[in-house]
């Protein structure tokens, strides 16, 4: 198993600005004390384009899309955190192949379109990761704690639901 911390993020107290290079990359969005920076905004819209096959959308709208989704994902690591979740072992590499075998109907078509992107392989592996770790996590999360088996008691259950849905 893993930690939750192998997983991309940064950490106010690790980052280290390029200022006498003349690079600087600006904090975008701070999160307890994680920092997310305008280029990790950026990386961000650009594998969420490239995973779901849409053009890519650098605009603000989409920018600020994308800062959700790290403070979304920020939360549930910390959520993860809290409740002593294990991540899974995962086999990034068979995530890849079958993602470029879903998407992709050749090798160069898939190396051309991570070029367009501006997005790595190593980029990718990691987002495939968490979201199967995510997967999980909801799986165990919010399955229920107690199996239906009796058919009058799941009859109930399911009656209820009914009437409560009907009620809204």
């Amino acid at each position: 198993h893993r930690d939750l911390h192998s997983f991309p993020t940064r950490r106010s107290s690790d980052l280290t600005f390029a200022v006498s290079a003349g690079v600087v990359d600006r904090a975008a969005l701070i999160i307890g004390k994680t920092v997310y920076t305008e280029s990790e905004v950026e990386d961000e819209a650009r594998l969420t384009d490239f995973e779901a096959g849409k053009p890519l959308d650098l605009s603000a709208a989409a920018r600020k899309q994308a800062a959700n989704q790290l403070v979304d994902r920020e939360l549930l690591r910390q959520e993860m955190s809290a409740t002593g979740f294990q991540p899974p072992t995962v086999d990034a590499n068979t995530l890849l192949r079958s993602f470029r075998q879903q998407h992709y109907s050749s090798e160069a078509q898939y190396r051309e379109a991570l070029t367009r992107y501006g997005v790595t392989e190593d980029e990718l592996k990691q987002r495939l990761d968490w979201e199967v770790t995510l997967l999980r996590f909801t799986d165990q999360r919010f399955k229920p704690l107690v199996a239906l088996s009796d058919p009058d008691t799941a009859n109930r259950s399911e009656t209820s639901a009914q009437s409560a849905a009907a009620a809204v």
